[in-house]
């Protein structure tokens, strides 16, 4: 058994048990190899010809999501997908929380917007409300409201406080699943097709935006720095996700070199590690961290 020690024993898990998955195996080699050549001749045709919105891509997508969420998807990589909608909003709201661009909580949008509501309780919130796009847009918002002095002046604010409970949310989705889903795709699979389905339907302007929503793991990654760097073991941690291919040249990524592999491995477990991170610093002494 492979454990990485700066990745989540509940990601080490996932991990581990997917390199056994038939889908993993089988079927994962036949959706990778088809999406980089598709995307040869798709890219360049909607550069063309769909260059900006028709106005029908954004719920397509959500409905083939809701589709493979209901009926293909295994309980695990559901459970990590959710986790990932709810976790990446409420890192956004902690980092936010110490600024003048805090919000109040007044308003809670379903499923748009770092203050929104992610309670996913059903396919149909996915189809009504929209989550695929308005989730890689979070990753913009964060940059418009961010305040790098606000940040740094209120370090002690954030050493005291940690991001809010996910457990805040609705997860009844994963019980519907549970009820009609085949079992089929891992999570790979999942985070493959999702990829997949936005480069496929998504109009030219936010296929790029989806392919590049992944600037504010730099911005998370600094805050954390500057959060713990008086805690060594989390300093440490922190450095393995540094690495030059997981933490710069896939930030400014285009149609033809991104790795839908990679966004699993980095972006949703870096999430993870930097959640239970935060989540635990005040349960434990400053200078060490059980992650």
């Amino acid at each position: 058994m492979q454990n990485f020690p700066y990745v989540t024993d509940y990601v080490n898990g996932i991990f581990d048990r997917e390199k056994a998955r038939f889908d993993y195996i089988f079927i994962r080699p036949f959706i990778t190899l088809p999406f980089f050549f598709i995307r040869i001749f798709i890219v360049p045709l909607k550069f063309l010809f769909h260059r900006s919105a028709w106005g029908f891509e954004k719920r397509l997508i959500d409905r083939a999501l809701a589709f493979g969420i209901k009926y293909l998807a295994s309980q695990e990589a559901l459970e990590l997908l959710i986790r990932h909608v709810q976790i990446e909003p409420m890192l956004y709201r902690y980092l936010l929380s110490g600024t003048p661009e805090r919000n109040d909580g007044s308003t809670r949008e379903m499923l748009k917007g770092i203050d929104g509501d992610f309670s996913v309780n059903s396919t149909e919130d996915i189809i009504v409300h929209g989550l695929t796009i308005p989730h890689d847009d979070l990753s913009y918002e964060v940059f418009e409201r961010f305040d790098k002095h606000a940040f740094l002046d209120n370090l002690s604010f954030y050493r005291n406080s940690r991001p809010e409970d996910i457990a805040q949310f609705g997860t009844g989705v994963l019980e519907q699943n549970r009820k009609h889903s085949w079992q089929i795709l891992g999570a790979s699979n999942i985070v493959i097709i999702v990829v997949l389905t936005i480069t496929m339907f998504a109009d030219f302007h936010t296929s790029m935006r989806a392919l590049n929503s992944f600037d504010s793991d730099s911005l998370l990654l600094w805050c954390l720095k500057h959060i713990c760097a008086e805690d060594k073991q989390a300093m440490i941690d922190l450095d393995f996700y540094l690495q030059t291919y997981s933490n710069r040249s896939h930030y400014n990524s285009d149609a033809f070199r991104s790795d839908p592999n990679q966004y699993l491995y980095y972006h949703i477990a870096f999430d993870e590690f930097a959640y239970e991170l935060l989540r635990k610093r005040q349960s434990t002494p400053q200078g060490g961290s059980n992650v």
